[in-house]
């Protein structure tokens, strides 16, 4: 039987491009793909995406120094600046955001022209994102 020949079974839209394809692998081979799957896609695209930034400043230049400093923008949340004081960050290093999805979008510049001492709190600023899907 060919798609066109029966009516597209509405599943649960899948929530990621990775998702929609594996899906749309299994209907092409079942002979079940049909219009309705492209509208699936075209509203899984049309979803856009937002993104967040992670401003991580460290000790050192490096993606394993400690975190000292942190300030995270949301477009969809007010800014949160976290104190230099407080006892536990939610990373401790750019690695570990990192491995929490986060992408590096700019790294501290290595050359500075100032001694480690003249970091003081700013620390090296590190810049991160995370684009998800807009709800």
């Amino acid at each position: 039987m060919r798609a066109e020949e029966h009516p597209a079974v509405i599943d649960s839209p899948p929530r990621t491009l990775a998702a929609w394809i594996q899906d749309a692998r299994r209907k092409l081979a079942d002979g079940a793909f049909a219009p309705a799957d492209l509208d699936a896609l075209a509203a899984l695209l049309g979803r856009g995406s937002r993104q967040r930034l992670l401003y991580l400043h460290t000790r050192e230049p490096s993606v394993t120094s400690a975190v000292i400093a942190m300030v995270e923008h949301d477009p969809a949340a007010a800014p949160r600046e976290l104190s230099p004081f407080q006892d536990e960050w939610p990373y401790d290093s750019v690695l570990a955001a990192m491995r929490d999805g986060w992408q590096v979008i700019h790294f501290p510049n290595q050359l500075s022209p100032f001694d480690d001492c003249d970091t003081d709190l700013a620390g090296y600023e590190f810049v991160l994102q995370k684009l998800e899907h807009a709800r």
